[in-house]
């Protein structure tokens, strides 16, 4: 059980009992007096303020979802042919393999795609860093 809820739970309990004692008159005579009673009555509900606002203070934050720029989003679905050394027949080649944005291309292996496509790593490498910079444009 989360901390926060528990802390919660004995503010409450304490207020219920500074109410009781505030409407039961009798317990005055038991405590010894009126000061007594008055202070007992005070330090229920101060204490049940300071579980409250403790228990205000230790609840879960928020998770921050980190944001993506809208512009970013655009980019990522931008067509392969973009990418410089990209024309259309090799897009398509790459579309066989599972990438089609320019996004799926930034991540990608260049020794896999290289394999795959039967051409030099340093062409698949350059065609990553390609689509990794068109995307970072602003």
């Amino acid at each position: 059980m989360r901390s926060d809820y528990i802390l919660y739970v004995v503010g409450v309990t304490l207020f219920v009992v500074a109410g009781y004692a505030l409407s039961n008159r009798s317990l005055e005579a038991f405590m010894g007096g009126m000061l007594i009673y008055s202070a007992v009555v005070f330090v229920l509900a101060l204490f049940g303020i300071t579980a409250l606002i403790f228990g205000y203070s230790q609840r879960p934050k928020k998770q921050k979802s980190p944001l993506i720029s809208s512009s970013l989003i655009v980019k990522s679905l931008m067509k392969l042919t973009r990418v410089k050394g990209i024309g259309e027949k090799r897009a398509e080649q790459l579309k066989a393999l599972g990438i089609a944005t320019v996004a799926e291309l930034s991540v990608a292996s260049a020794a896999e795609l290289a394999e795959k496509l039967q051409v030099s790593t340093k062409i698949t490498n350059r065609w990553i860093k390609n689509a990794r910079n068109l995307l970072l444009e602003k």
